[in-house]
């Protein structure tokens, strides 16, 4: 038995579409482990066939609706109708089902993110959605995906956090305040992830969540001293100029 056969295995779904049942490989988490994690929490393994986010998405093989656990377990009966149309009338039959390689991957959350805006998912579930397919992108190098998928998981977070709907992800308020500061700073937004950073330094909850707050801090800090020198930087140049 291979190591990858002991982290993966086979879970059984059924369809909140079409009610098929089918199995799909998941990860089992304590036997994978990441060798690092970025500030955003995208974790990078030695063997991308391991990394979790490749099976975060279920695709039914029958009729191509694609979900996560984040979903709503059925299918309102007022969009029956409109998940026929839109994504099963157009679906090839391909299956997703087993070990999946990144570009597969991709093609799945690209899935999701469909049948989310179809659905009208909470900002917060496509958020999520948004973010892991930046990470895909980052784990293939391919900078203006990954910055294309960050600004739009920026904006679902930031509606998310203006009408609360991220407390139906199980997300606390702290971490995703850190994480609009984080997707910020990313971006190149200083200002703004300062604020949010600042936020999260100052939340009246912070004692709940201390590795959260240090982290915010450890951004502010780092972006803090990476404005003063390029201001330094800056002023130089235009010493050396005149």
């Amino acid at each position: 038995m291979s190591r990858l056969d002991t982290i993966l295995y086979d879970k059984k779904f059924t369809c909140p579409h079409c009610e098929h049942h089918f199995t799909s490989k998941k990860t089992r988490l304590r036997r994978s482990h990441p060798i690092k994690r970025d500030p955003d929490f995208c974790e990078h393994y030695d063997d991308h066939s391991e990394n979790p986010i490749l099976y975060h998405i279920v695709v039914c093989p029958r009729c191509g609706y694609s979900f996560n656990d984040q979903f709503r377990k059925e299918v309102p009966t007022q969009l029956q109708q409109l998940t026929e149309e839109k994504i099963t009338a157009n679906w090839t039959q391909k299956d997703y089902t087993g070990i999946r390689t990144i570009p597969e991957a991709v093609a799945t959350y690209k899935l999701a993110i469909f049948a989310a805006g179809i659905h009208h998912e909470p900002h917060c579930v496509m958020a999520g959605l948004c973010l892991r397919l930046a990470w895909l992108y980052r784990y293939q190098n391919k900078k203006p995906e990954e910055r294309r998928f960050l600004t739009l998981a920026l904006g679902e977070y930031e509606a998310s956090y203006q009408e609360g709907d991220y407390m139906r992800a199980g997300m606390s308020e702290i971490k995703l305040i850190y994480l609009i500061g984080e997707l910020h700073r990313q971006l190149g937004d200083y200002n703004q992830a300062l604020r949010f950073f600042s936020k999260v330094i100052e939340h009246p909850l912070k004692v709940n969540e201390p590795q959260m707050v240090r982290a915010a801090r450890d951004q502010w800090q780092n972006m803090r001293e990476d404005m003063k020198n390029r201001q330094k930087k800056a002023d130089k140049n235009h010493t050396d100029i005149t």
